[in-house]
């Protein structure tokens, strides 16, 4: 087990005398380099001159200045446990904190050489990375630190570059309880799931990451035992991630078909509307039973929908995905994006049955609850458990110039018209997949009062719109028990021409985004 050593030469500096020029109070800089009279020296000494991070040290350049502050606070109160940084988090004033946290978040720093690592250690903290470990809950790294893993947003820092035993040495003290858990105790949730080995590979590979890289996994048709058989719809399991068509062309339209389900606005972005991908609602790639698999819907096609009133192919039914919750146009039947979605579904339903519902369709029948949905007990739930990564207003988060967290409402989310606007969908999608990393957290009433929340909110037109929002209401929204289309909340008529429009002008996207 590594273990990061803080060297007796090095205390003695951080808690010596490096006085800024007398004067006006010092800036976050001034602190940062130079330190404060006779309490706190340079933070250069530990995190290096453009707090590119020194030695086992933290990287800090470039951290959200909320997470900051946040871990001194816990430096602070000993929740986080080093007791150099307790004594200099506990000789700072919170405006001399907040200083130093906002000139950290604004500067840039080349990344330090990586260290060296196994081929085959690299190998698997890829695979964690970028892929997860659903089978014990675990979910990619990149879906909450962004693609690069350069942050997520104001509560989740950049990984990529920081030294590896720090890593190792954080990633171990979640598992072990020594650290608090972050956010909803989402770490120390993940962190207990994988062992020591998988936490050396995970940090291993973050550590490894530069800056002009995102994480990804080793792809292509390797060496297996795998093969195609029949398999019940009742327990099925998809083609492992490792294996691919024989066919070469085959293979390539699933490689691509997995890229777009991955990251749709970027590899088919001639269809999208917004910046929502299919694995928003479909996690793990797809293949997660608890979210609506893609493969639990190869074996139902063609088949008829109320939603257009008529026998619809697969084709059909995924360019209706790019329709509504894409909020963008439907590719035509024979366009390489829907082609190649079409391969990576049929790819992935491999053994089986024709035919037949399986079990896993949809997302997980979800009790009524026992109160009516409720906005008002949503929107504490929301506050509480969801506005961390999601935001205050619904608009998800960009980072470091990539989109991370999804967009719930507003312009960037899933139009009228898609399934998830229904409160039902949404409570049970939410039920079985949300938090991120901690499904279960909520109870069955949280689930429909949150729904009801994210459900009752500005978001763009219905692509079936007809004459006005009450007869399109009367058309197509009639159906469902809890609907907020065509209703007035907060002032707003939901769905009216205008009325997502005013509501940007009144929550307009944080800069950068």
């Amino acid at each position: 087990m590594r273990t990061l050593i803080v060297p007796p030469a090095a205390i003695v500096l951080l808690l010596s005398c490096f006085a800024p020029a007398q004067g006006a109070p010092p800036s976050g800089q001034d602190i940062y380099r130079l330190g404060v009279a006779e309490r706190v020296a340079s933070c250069v000494v530990c995190h290096g001159a453009q707090a590119e991070g020194v030695g086992q040290f933290p990287r800090l350049a470039g951290l959200p200045a909320s997470y900051i502050v946040d871990q001194m606070q816990a430096y602070a109160d000993g929740k986080r446990p080093n007791p150099v940084m307790r004594a200099i988090a506990g000789a700072l004033s919170t405006a001399q904190i907040s200083a130093v946290a906002q000139y950290l978040a604004g500067t840039a720093a080349p990344y330090l050489p990586a260290g060296p690592s196994s081929p085959t250690l690299l190998a698997a903290g890829a695979r964690l990375v970028a892929l997860g470990k659903w089978s014990a809950g675990v979910p990619p790294c990149r879906d909450c630190h962004g693609p690069a893993l350069r942050g997520g947003g104001p509560a989740l820092p950049g990984l990529a570059g920081q030294p590896e035993a720090y890593l190792f040495v954080q990633l171990k003290a979640f598992h072990d309880g020594t650290r608090p858990g972050g956010p909803l105790g989402l770490m120390a949730r993940i962190a207990a799931r994988l062992d020591s080995r998988e936490l050396a590979a995970a940090a291993a590979y973050a550590s490894a990451l530069r800056e002009d890289q995102q994480a990804e996994p080793a792809r292509g048709r390797s060496a297996t035992t795998w093969r195609p058989r029949p398999q019940s719809p009742e327990h099925f399991t998809p083609p492992p991630d490792f294996a691919l068509p024989a066919d070469t062309e085959d293979a390539g339209a699933v490689l691509l078909g997995e890229r777009i389900f991955d990251n749709t606005p970027r590899y088919a972005a001639p269809y999208t509307g917004n910046t929502l991908s299919c694995r928003n609602c479909h996690t793990d790639r797809g293949r997660n039973p608890k979210s609506a698999p893609l493969w639990a819907a190869v074996p139902r096609y063609p088949m008829y929908r109320s939603k257009n009133r008529t026998i619809n192919s697969l084709a059909m039914r995924i360019a209706d995905c790019f329709r509504y919750s894409e909020n963008g146009t439907a590719p035509p039947a024979d366009s390489p994006e829907l082609l190649a979605l079409l391969t990576y579904a049929n790819w992935l339903a491999t053994g089986l049955p024709i035919g037949i519902k399986p079990s896993a369709s949809g997302y997980p029948a979800l009790a009524a609850p026992v109160k009516t949905p409720d906005r008002a007990r949503g929107a504490a739930v929301y506050a509480h458990d969801c506005a961390v990564c999601h935001g205050a207003t619904g608009q998800g988060s960009a980072f470091a110039g990539a989109k991370v967290i999804p967009a719930l409402w507003g312009p960037q989310s899933y139009n009228w018209g898609a399934g998830m606007h229904s409160v039902d969908n949404a409570a049970a999608f939410v039920y079985a997949n949300m938090p991120h990393g901690a499904a279960g957290l909520l109870s069955v009433q949280q689930a429909w009062d949150v729904a009801a929340w994210i459900d009752s909110q500005p978001r763009p037109q219905d692509p079936r719109f007809t004459e006005s929002v009450e007869k399109t209401r009367e058309l197509y929204h009639k159906s469902h028990v809890y609907e907020f289309y065509g209703e007035t909340v907060d002032g707003h008529v939901l769905g009216a021409p205008g009325t997502l429009e005013a509501w940007s002008q009144e929550n307009p996207l944080p800069s950068g985004e």
